[in-house]
């Protein structure tokens, strides 16, 4: 099974921060640094097939590589594959992989690419993948996001065997995906971890231990596991990965290892920023001293849709005028480059810097999803709702937010315009996060702010969290739900974006989610370090290309 290439040295494993390596001068290329980030979970495993938590995301795109990816700016490029084509009727995507890329498992643990430690990658570990992606046993989460392939449907539905599933290894380099229908994200959902590949005899070596230890885990990406040590009752815990040498020819590594502590929480997460102890902060909470100084670098995405979400269990609320009218009276142009640019006002659910493809969401729209509606429209809608329910005020009643959510003087514009408009008054009641999400899972509210957004940056990813069972507040639409589901089978990206603009104006129309804000999310880091890519919307970053100047 193997196949040799030319032995290198690796690096010795330290277990040290940043900081404590020599600095390159600003003349070098950055490379060589060994960069630490702070995770605020453990990995719940490290198998691309039913890895689900965001620490696992971010360990798995940076030791392992799929058919493609992703770039910021919403393009594919290559990753294992050199080259693709797609069938005119988009039924057919053929790719040939590269000769170069390697699997690599240092067995010896010696941190020197010995003999038979290397093997090349082939289309056979992706047809492993994806059957074992479908094998009941496997219980993948992800098998309903590739029911767009050929057999998919029958071996979910009828328990038929992953055999007829619709992607074939024509030769070791030539690997052919059938699709039952066409699918305009296909080449998108090719970038996923869970299409990543599997490697066969590997994976049965492990013998049920694939992706859960150290020693079951295999990379073909630009870095290897070395440690992975976690105690959920100490303090020490961390993940550690080194450049894997084996692919450094034609995509080169810049980082000479990576450093991943596991902590419990963001607060933990920020504090070992703070201190030094990491490189990088992944934050949902924009910090004026990283914004107003040259020494870190603070870059932001609009990527969280906040929306006061109305429990029609309360009898007011049952009533579509009186929710229409709230809707309509929210002050939206309030909200502009305040605390820093953190907010603006919502005028749809999908955060502006989502996608369709390459091509921002908005581009799509003839006009914002949301109208602006004068104050004496919302009065008058709001009277004919009073009138509906035989009452002349609805009295009052309290928003429930989570600490840190955003600025309660932001949510206060909102409260006070309701109160002068309709004589509603409504106030804000913020709780822990732990109280929050239990009031939530309880239906214990009036009016509760939640957060959307998407598990990767994509307009129907962020719309599928309104799917019945599929959000923590309990929203739930038979008419949508069939509507995202043909979402998956739409030809182009053209009647995609009908369908997504079709999907948000049924939500929209319920009146039971308000959008209020767009809010950021930011990464931060030392002017020192560079080229570090970040998807706010799965929370993966990657460092292969991160580089480091003193």
């Amino acid at each position: 099974m193997s196949k040799k290439i030319a032995a290198g040295m690796l690096a010795p494993v330290l277990l040290l921060t940043g900081c404590q390596l020599p600095f390159q001068k600003e003349e070098g290329d950055g490379s060589g640094y060994l960069f630490t980030y702070t995770l605020t979970e453990n990995p719940d495993s490290l198998d691309p097939q039913i890895a689900q938590n965001e620490a696992a995301f971010m360990i798995l795109r940076n030791m392992m590589q799929g058919l493609v990816e992703e770039q910021p700016d919403g393009t594919i490029t290559y990753g294992v594959s050199s080259h693709y084509s797609v069938t005119e009727d988009g039924l057919r995507y053929t790719f040939t992989l590269r000769d170069d890329s390697y699997w690599y498992y240092d067995e010896n643990r010696n941190d020197v690419i010995d003999n038979g430690e290397t093997w090349q990658v082939t289309a056979e570990d992706f047809v492993f993948a994806f059957r074992r992606m479908f094998q009941e046993e496997t219980r993948s989460p992800y098998r309903s996001l590739f029911g767009c392939l050929i057999g998919a449907e029958e071996i979910i539905e009828d328990g038929a065997s992953v055999d007829t599933l619709g992607v074939q290894a024509q030769t070791a380099n030539t690997l052919v995906f059938e699709l039952a229908e066409p699918c305009a994200e296909f080449l998108s959902l090719l970038c996923l971890p869970a299409a990543m590949p599997c490697n066969e005899e590997f994976f049965e070596q492990t013998a049920g231990r694939y992706g859960l230890d150290e020693e079951s885990v295999i990379s073909n990406s630009s870095f290897y596991l070395r440690r992975w040590f976690y105690d959920p009752y100490g303090h020490d815990n961390l993940i550690y990965l080194q450049e894997n040498s084996a692919n450094n020819t034609v995509q080169k590594v810049y980082p000479s290892n990576l450093t991943f502590l596991i902590r419990s929480s963001q607060a933990d997460a920020e504090e070992a920023f703070e201190n030094g102890q990491s490189d990088v902060l992944a934050t949902p909470y924009y910090n004026a001293k990283y914004g107003d100084t040259k020494s870190y670098t603070l870059s932001s995405w609009k990527s969280v849709t906040l929306g006061l979400v109305l429990n029609p269990e309360w009898a007011p609320f049952a009533n579509e005028k009186i929710r229409q009218a709230l809707s309509m009276a929210i002050p939206r142009s309030l909200f502009t480059a305040e605390t820093g640019g953190d907010i603006e006002g919502a005028y749809g659910i999908v955060p502006p810097e989502t996608r369709i493809g390459a091509a921002a969401y908005s581009s799509y729209l003839s006009s914002p999803a949301i109208a602006e509606a004068s104050s004496e429209e919302a009065l008058s809608l709001f009277q004919e709702g009073l009138q509906e329910l035989g009452v002349t005020s609805l009295g009052s009643t309290d928003i429930l937010i989570c600490e840190n959510m955003v600025s309660t003087d932001d949510l206060y514009e909102v409260v006070q315009v309701w109160q002068s408009l309709f004589g509603f008054y409504a106030g804000i009641e913020t709780v822990p996060e732990s109280e929050y999400y239990d009031r939530l899972e309880s239906r214990e509210y009036d009016i509760v702010l939640c957060s959307v957004t998407g598990e990767r940056n994509s307009a129907a990813s962020v719309l599928q969290s309104f799917c019945t069972g599929e959000n923590a507040f309990h929203y739930s639409n038979k008419e949508l739900d069939a509507l995202l589901e043909n979402t998956a089978g739409a030809r182009d990206l053209s009647e995609l974006s009908a369908l997504c603009i079709q999907a948000e104006q049924e939500i929209l129309q319920d009146y039971l989610f308000l959008p209020v804000f767009y809010k950021n999310s930011y990464l931060v880091h030392s002017t020192k370090n560079r080229d570090i890519t970040y998807d706010p919307y799965s929370g993966e970053i990657f460092f292969r290309t991160a580089k480091h100047y003193e």
